[in-house]
C-alpha cells in the first residue's frame, strides 16, 4: 500500500511539473482561432476584441482543447471515462498551481476578502478548465476578469453561466456582500447550496439552474430581502420548500421546478405580493394548494403540474385577476372546479388534466373570454357539456376527453371559430353530431371517439378545410359515409372504426392523397373496394416504424362486408397496405332449405353446415366476424374468435331451426393465453337472460367434438345470435404449509 501511495504522489508531482509554465505564458500563445460564442451562449460575446486574445484551456490528453462546442458535448456526457478522470486531475493540478501563485494582496480594485471569495470559487470549480477565464488569477484588477462586474470597489456581478464549472459552490461566496447578480447556471456544479449565500443581502438575481446541485434549499435564502429572481430549477434538490422563502417580499420570479422537492407547499409563499411567476412543476410536492395563494394579486403564471398535490382547488384562486396561466395537470386533485375560477378574466391557459376532479363543468367558465387553452381531460367530470363554453370565442384548444360527460354535444361549440383542436373522446355523449361543427373552419383535429353518438356523419364536416385528424371511431354512427369527406384535402388520419356504417365506401375517399391512416374496420360497409384507393400511396402499413407512420398509423378495412376478392387494381394495392383485409369480411350465402349447404369463413377457420330440411324456403345466412365480443365477459376469457350469425327467409328473420346446424371452429393456440384448451366453450349471447350461455345447450342432447391435436372443435347449434369462443383461466393453488 505504501508503494502505491508513493507512485500516486510521484505521478501528481510529475503532472504539476509538466504544467509549471506560468498561465501568463500559456495565455501569450494567443488562441487567435478561438471560435466565437455559440448560439446557445449569446451572452458570452465580448465587446472588447482584445479579450479574445486569451483563452482558458481545457486540457485533454496532450492537447489543449479550447472549442466550446467540444466542452459542451463533454459536459453532458453521463459517463465518466478514464480520459475524463485523467483530464480532471490535470486541470485540478493546474488550477491549484494558479491559486497558490496568486496573491489577493496585489489586487487594487476590491477588498481582499472579496478577491479571496472569487479565488475560492476558481479553486473549487476547476477554474483552469473553464470555458472563458480571461484575467482570472492573472490581472490585479478583478474588474477585468471574465464575467465579473465591479462597481465602487466591490464585486456586484458574477455571471459565469454555461462556462464548464465543475465542483462545488464555496461558502466563501457569502462574503461578496455587495453582489447583486449571481448567475452560475448551465454548469456541472454539484453538492449543496451553501447557507452562506443568505449573507448576500444586496442580491437581486440568483440563478443556479441546470446544474447537479443536491441537498435542501437553505432557509437562509429567506434573508435575501432584495431578491427579485430565484432560479434553482433543473437540479437534484430535495426536501421541503423552506417557508422562509415567504420573506422574499421583492421576489418577482420563483423557479424551483424540475427537482425532487417534497412535502407541502408552504402557505407563507402567499405573502410574496410582487410574485409574477411561480414555477414548482415536476417535483414530489404533496398536500393541498394553499388558499393563501389567493393573495398573490400580481401572479401571472402558476405552474404546479407533475406533482402529488391533493384536495380541492381553493376558491381563493378566483381572486387572482391578473393570472394568465394556471397549469395543475398530473396531480391528485379532487373535488369540483370552484365557480370562482370564472372570475379570472385574464386567464388564457387553464390545464387541469390527469387529476381526479369531479362534478359538473361550471358554466362560469364561459365567462373566460380570453381563454385560449382549456384542458379538462382525464378526470371524473359528469353531466352535460355547458353550452356556455361556446362563449369563449378566443379558444384554440378544447380537450374534455376521458371523463364521464353525457348528453348531446352543444351546437354552440360550432361558434368557436378559432378552435384548432376539439377532443371530446372517451365520454358518454349521445345523440347526433351537430351540423354546426362544420363551422369550425380552422379545426386541425376533431376527436369524438368512444362515445354513444348516433345518427349519420354530417356532410357539413366537408367545410373543415384545414382538418388533419378526423376520429369518430367506437360510436353508434349509422348510414353511409358521406362522399363529401373526400373534400378534406389536408386530412392525414381518418378513423371511423367500430360504428354501424353501411353501404359502399365512397370513391371520393381516393381524393384524400395526404392520408397516412385509414381505419374503416368493424362496420357494415359493403360492395367493392373503390378503384380510387390506388391514389392513397401515403397510407401506412401496420407496424411500419419509420416516419411518418411511427408504428402508430395503418390501413384497416377488416370486419366489414366488402366483396372478396376485390377487383383489380385495388386488390394488388390492398395486398400491400392491408394484407389481411379480406380474412375478416362477412360471408353471405343463399342456401335452399330442401338441399341444405355450407357457409365457410374467408379465413377458412369457421364452417357452418346447414342440413336439408333445417328450414323451408331459400335461406339467406350471414356470417359476420367481430374483433371481440360486444358484451361484458365477466370472469370468462376471450380466445380470439367472435362472430355474429343471422339468417332470414325473405324479410323474415330466422333464429331457430328444425334440425341442428353443425358449426366447426378452428382456433389458434396463440390466442388462448392463460386459457386451458380443454375449457374452451363456444358461448352465445342470450338476450333474454343478458348472459353468455353455452351454445351446445341450444340443441337438446348436444355435445362437443374436440380434436386437441388439430386445434378444432365442433358442435350442433339450433339458435342464432352473437357467438364467442371463451374459456376459464388457469386456477393457481398454493399449498398451505403448517409449521
Amino acid at each position: 500500500m505504501k508503494s502505491v501511495s508513493r507512485i500516486f504522489i510521484f505521478v501528481l508531482v510529475l503532472v504539476v511539473a509538466l504544467f509549471s509554465v506560468s498561465f501568463d505564458a500559456l495565455a501569450a500563445e494567443r488562441a487567435g482561432s478561438l471560435p466565437a460564442a455559440t448560439a446557445s451562449e449569446p451572452d458570452l460575446v465580448e465587446t472588447q476584441p482584445e479579450r479574445m486574445e486569451f483563452a482558458s484551456y481545457h486540457l485533454k490528453g496532450d492537447e489543449l482543447a479550447s472549442d466550446p462546442a467540444e466542452r459542451a458535448e463533454r459536459s453532458v456526457d453521463r459517463f465518466v471515462s478514464i480520459d475524463d478522470i485523467s483530464t480532471n486531475i490535470e486541470v485540478d493540478a493546474l488550477t491549484q498551481q494558479q491559486v497558490q501563485s496568486f496573491d489577493c494582496a496585489t489586487v487594487t480594485d476590491v477588498p481582499i476578502i472579496e478577491c479571496e471569495a472569487l479565488v475560492a470559487l476558481y479553486s473549487s470549480t476547476l477554474g483552469a478548465g473553464w470555458g472563458r477565464s480571461y484575467g482570472w488569477l492573472v490581472s490585479t484588477t478583478v474588474g477585468s476578469w471574465d464575467y465579473v462586474g465591479v462597481s465602487d470597489n466591490h464585486v456586484i456581478e458574477l455571471a459565469l453561466y454555461y462556462n464548464n464549472l465543475k465542483g462545488t459552490i464555496p461558502p466563501e461566496l457569502g462574503n461578496l456582500t455587495y453582489l447583486q447578480d449571481l448567475s452560475l447556471f448551465g454548469n456541472q456544479l454539484s453538492g449543496n447550496i451553501p447557507a452562506e449565500l443568505g449573507n448576500l443581502i444586496n442580491l437581486q438575481m440568483l440563478s443556479l439552474y441546470e446544474n447537479q446541485l443536491s441537498g435542501v434549499i437553505p432557509p437562509e435564502l429567506g434573508n435575501l430581502s432584495n431578491l427579485t429572481l430565484l432560479q434553482l430549477f433543473n437540479n437534484h434538490l430535495s426536501g421541503p420548500i423552506p417557508p422562509e422563502l415567504g420573506n422574499l417580499n421583492a421576489l418577482v420570479d420563483l423557479f424551483l421546478n424540475d427537482n425532487q422537492l417534497s412535502g407541502a407547499i408552504p402557505p407563507e409563499l402567499g405573502s410574496l405580493n410582487n410574485l409574477v411567476v411561480l414555477d414548482l412543476e415536476n417535483n414530489q410536492l404533496s398536500g393541498v394548494i394553499p388558499p393563501e395563494f389567493g393573495n398573490l394579486q400580481n401572479l401571472d403564471v402558476a405552474y404546479l403540474y407533475d406533482n402529488q398535490l391533493s384536495g380541492a382547488i381553493p376558491p381563493e384562486m378566483g381572486n387572482l385577476t391578473n393570472l394568465g396561466i394556471l397549469h395543475l395537470r398530473n396531480n391528485q386533485l379532487s373535488g369540483s372546479i370552484p365557480s370562482e375560477i370564472g372570475n379570472l378574466s385574464n386567464l388564457y391557459s387553464l390545464i387541469l388534466s390527469f387529476n381526479q376532479i369531479s362534478g359538473s363543468i361550471p358554466i362560469e367558465l364561459g365567462s373566460l373570454s380570453n381563454l385560449s387553452d382549456l384542458y379538462l381531460d382525464n378526470n371524473h367530470f359528469s353531466g352535460n357539456i355547458p353550452p356556455e363554453l361556446g362563449n369563449m370565442t378566443n379558444l384554440r384548444y378544447l380537450n374534455l376527453a376521458s371523463n364521464e360527460l353525457n348528453g348531446a354535444i352543444p351546437s354552440e361549440l360550432g361558434g368557436l371559430s378559432f378552435l384548432f383542436e376539439l377532443d371530446l373522446s372517451s365520454n358518454k355523449l349521445n345523440d347526433a353530431i351537430p351540423d354546426a361543427l362544420g363551422n369550425l373552419s380552422n379545426l386541425l383535429r376533431l376527436d369524438l371517439s368512444s362515445n354513444h353518438l348516433s345518427g349519420s356523419i354530417p356532410p357539413e364536416l366537408e367545410n373543415l378545410i384545414n382538418l388533419q385528424y378526423l376520429i369518430l371511431s367506437s360510436n353508434q354512427l349509422s348510414s353511409n359515409i358521406p362522399p363529401e369527406l373526400g373534400n378534406l384535402a389536408n386530412l392525414q388520419s381518418l378513423s371511423l372504426a367500430g360504428n354501424q356504417l353501411d353501404g359502399p365506401i365512397p370513391s371520393t375517399i381516393g381524393n384524400l392523397v395526404a392520408l397516412r391512416h385509414l381505419d374503416l374496420s368493424d362496420n357494415m360497409l359493403s360492395g367493392d373496394a373503390p378503384v380510387s384507393f390506388t391514389n392513397l400511396v401515403n397510407l401506412c402499413v401496420t407496424g411500419n416504424p419509420d416516419p411518418p407512420c411511427y408504428g402508430m398509423y395503418n390501413t384497416d378495412l377488416g370486419y366489414n362486408r366488402l366483396n372478396v376478392p376485390a377487383p383489380e387494381p385495388p386488390s394488388r394495392f390492398l395486398a400491400i397496405k392491408d394484407p389481411d383485409w379480406y380474412l375478416t369480411q362477412a360471408v353471405e350465402e343463399e342456401i335452399p332449405g330442401e338441399t341444405g349447404g355450407t357457409v365457410i369463413s374467408n379465413d377458412g377457420n369457421t364452417e357452418i353446415a346447414i342440413p336439408p330440411g333445417a328450414v323451408e324456403g331459400l335461406l339467406t345466412i350471414l356470417f359476420a366476424p367481430q374483433p371481440g365480443p360486444s358484451e361484458d365477459l365477466g370472469t370468462l376469457n376471450f380466445a380470439g374468435n367472435s362472430f355474429e350469425l343471422t339468417a332470414s327467409i325473405g324479410e323474415t328473420p330466422v333464429t331457430s331451426f328444425a334440425q341442428p346446424l353443425t358449426l366447426t371452429l378452428q382456433y389458434d393456440q396463440n390466442s388462448l393465453g392463460v386459457i386451458p384448451e380443454d375449457s374452451l366453450i363456444l358461448y352465445y349471447w342470450e338476450t333474454d337472460q343478458l348472459a353468455w350461455v353455452d351454445a351446445v345447450s341450444t340443441c337438446e342432447g348436444g355435445t362437443y367434438t374436440r380434436n386437441f391435436d388439430e386445434d378444432w372443435l365442433s358442435l350442433p347449434i339450433c339458435h342464432l345470435s352473437e357467438f364467442a369462443l371463451l374459456g376459464d383461466s388457469f386456477d393457481v393453488f398454493l399449498p398451505v404449509i403448517k409449521r
